[in-house]
């Protein structure tokens, strides 16, 4: 069995999503932010950080990126990564770590931008220096994108099951997908999935559409 520490909305749904893929039997225990933490959880991932999973052999694992890649390539017949001699391995390997590397880290300042200073009055400019940031490393995502159904062509791999995750963390979602309406159609893709429902449903992803209702009302 494998056990995901995960929190609702994070970057564990990446995981979990995997973890519905290839029908793994698997557990979620919930992390809390700071003391809402699971007893023991510092000796696993001394950071605190989520997802942290556990293997059925008890191999600990961190970093979603690397979750991701080890999953998709453990079930090949996923089809959710080029093989390791495809023509394809580099571009996807290139676009999920810039995924994990850039967009996700600009994420991490404008929610939690009082990490990265000593000086609380510093929040603000790290704040929208994060938000200049993130717009461009997604416009340069969707220009590699372009008409292309998924970011490798015309089949879904782990890329898009990750920058599917990230889109819904954007600060005002509709208005992101209304700038790159490529990616809103990937988007739409990827959401189809039952493995993506399940989980997207189970993280409250989405609650952006019953927001955007309100404020047209």
């Amino acid at each position: 069995m494998y056990t995901l520490y995960a929190r609702a909305g994070s970057g564990s749904a990446i995981v979990e999503v995997l973890l519905e893929e290839i029908k793994a039997d698997y557990r979620i225990e919930t992390v809390g932010r700071g003391d809402d933490a699971p007893a023991g959880y510092a000796d696993i991932n001394p950071l605190g950080q989520v997802p942290t999973l556990i293997l059925p052999d008890g191999t600990v694992m961190t970093e979603s990126a690397a979750i991701t890649i080890y999953l998709a390539d453990q079930f090949p017949a996923l089809g959710l990564a080029p093989d390791l001699d495809s023509p394809q391995r580099p571009e996807y390997l290139r676009w999920l770590i810039f995924l994990a590397t850039n967009v996700y880290v600009s994420d991490l300042r404008i929610y939690y931008c009082e990490r990265y200073s000593t000086d609380p009055s510093h929040g603000r400019g790290i704040r929208d220096a994060a938000v200049e940031r993130m717009a461009r490393e997604w416009d340069v995502y969707a220009a590699a994108l372009g008409q292309k159904p998924f970011i490798l062509g015309d089949s879904i791999s782990a890329v898009d099951l990750y920058a599917a995750m990230l889109a819904t963390w954007n600060v005002d979602v509709p208005v992101f997908f209304r700038r790159h309406a490529n990616i809103k159609a990937m988007y739409d893709r990827v959401r189809r999935r039952p493995s993506v429902s399940k989980v997207w449903a189970r993280n409250e992803i989405e609650t952006w559409e019953s927001q955007a209702a309100t404020a047209s009302s």
